[in-house]
């Protein structure tokens, strides 16, 4: 199995039925990682204003989803937003990958950018990417557990995460 390309693996077990997914999840690491969620992936294109205003308007153009989500796709980010440790860890393992940790010095959103060495990720940057991921997340909601753009909008639940 070690032989076969990463883009092969995922493509075969595309074919497999969901309820075997998860089975298939423990047979070996290369299938966990070919049947993982690719969230972190995603998260990084929120860095982006313009791709991330492009994915949203996309999600919110299929209507079947629009009365899920409670917010505009042109809604704009509201002031004093908090950006959570939890958020930042995220967003590190999507722009960097998963192994690369911050050295010694605790992260914030104020030196974010500097820690990954990406300067121009400022904290405004980063609560833009946050609200808009929110919004990404209010489109494509199944209605399973709690609803992604309350958890934005919930002081106490980031007061929890501080």
């Amino acid at each position: 199995m070690d032989s076969l390309p990463f883009e092969l693996i995922t493509q075969i077990l595309t074919h497999l039925p969901r309820h075997d997914l998860p089975s298939a999840r423990l047979t070996c690491h290369a299938f966990n990682a070919a049947l993982a969620k690719p969230t972190f992936s995603v998260l990084a294109s929120f860095v982006d204003p313009a791709v991330a205003q492009q994915t949203i308007e996309h999600i919110a153009a299929d209507l079947s989803r629009r009365p899920k989500a409670i917010w505009s796709p042109g809604c704009s980010v509201p002031r004093g937003l908090p950006v959570p440790e939890s958020f930042l860890s995220a967003m590190r393992a999507a722009l960097r990958g998963a192994e690369d940790g911050a050295e010694g010095e605790k992260i914030t959103a104020e030196n974010f950018g500097r820690s990954i060495g990406m300067d121009e990720v400022t904290e405004d940057v980063l609560r833009q990417a946050l609200f808009r991921y929110a919004l990404y997340l209010s489109y494509v909601y199944t209605g399973e557990g709690e609803a992604p753009q309350l958890w934005v909008m919930n002081s106490k639940k980031w007061a929890q995460q501080q």
